[in-house]
């Protein structure tokens, strides 16, 4: 995989992770496959937990309040 798509990736999952895309649509972005995209970004969750003091300093909104 060469840096540019990896990079690629790694944006797409974080926007996924902040409920800021949609997996199908980035996956068609990012030429994946909707399950291939599913299990990476299944392993990104599981290096990310979630910390309860990330979301109180969230101050953009994302879907479906936009």
């Amino acid at each position: 995989m060469n840096p540019t798509t990896a990079t690629c990736i790694q944006s797409a999952l974080d926007e996924i992770y902040r409920g800021q895309t949609n997996v199908a649509v980035k996956a068609k972005e990012v030429d994946l496959s909707l399950a291939e995209l599913k299990e990476l970004f299944n392993q990104y969750v599981l290096n990310h937990p979630i910390c309860s003091s990330d979301w109180e300093n969230d101050i953009e909104l994302s879907w479906p309040w936009v």
